[in-house]
């Protein structure tokens, strides 16, 4: 059975302006289905990007993780992974192209999984550095999610610094309260 839409008109003119209104209409029926699919893989993606069974993290730091999430997979490609969980970190199978930071405030303890290249662009220096020292003594205090906001502000900045051939800072920067927003970023290619 074929379905054919023949648009009714007196003359030629109208049935092409009829034509015409259809294609548009169905045009705007196909971007509207494929910006509602774009939105819903957007949600699907953050909700297995960020996990949080602390329920700690206020909304605008949830809102800053998940920025640093969406960015990086759009500027670098890097599917990242942030759990903050409650019970002790344990080994789990990771993709070699994703990025993987674990946080277990009760344990105190810290776990990070760089791919290859950022890896080797970050350096493990600055990896070791953030793994063993950057949250060391901020879980006793809650000062753990603005530890966490500062690691994931240095990743960035070394990461855009290393892209953008500039020098890379200073590795310890525990002082340091002015932490840049991944998605507001002056980066441009």
């Amino acid at each position: 059975m074929a379905l054919f839409i023949k648009p009714h008109g007196k003359s030629g003119t109208e049935r092409f302006l009829r034509m015409i209104g259809m294609m548009i209409i169905l045009g705007l029926v196909v971007y509207a289905f494929w910006i509602n699919n774009q939105s819903t893989l957007e949600k699907i993606q953050a909700r297995n990007a960020f996990w949080d069974q602390t329920k700690v993290l206020s909304r605008s730091e949830r809102d800053y993780v998940q920025g640093f999430i969406r960015s990086m997979r759009n500027e670098f490609g890097v599917n990242v992974r942030v759990q903050i969980i409650l019970d002790p970190i344990m080994e789990q199978e990771i993709d070699p192209n994703e990025m993987l930071i674990v946080i277990s405030p009760p344990t105190q303890d810290v776990g990070m999984s760089f791919p290859g290249l950022v890896r080797h662009a970050l350096g493990d220096k600055f990896i070791s550095a953030l793994e063993n020292k950057h949250f060391v003594n901020h879980f006793s205090d809650d000062e753990w999610p603005t530890s966490l906001m500062t690691c994931l502000s240095m990743i960035w900045e070394r990461l855009v610094t290393v892209e953008s051939n500039q020098p890379v800072p200073e590795v310890s920067r525990e002082g340091d309260s002015n932490i840049s927003d991944p998605e507001s970023s002056a980066h441009k290619e």
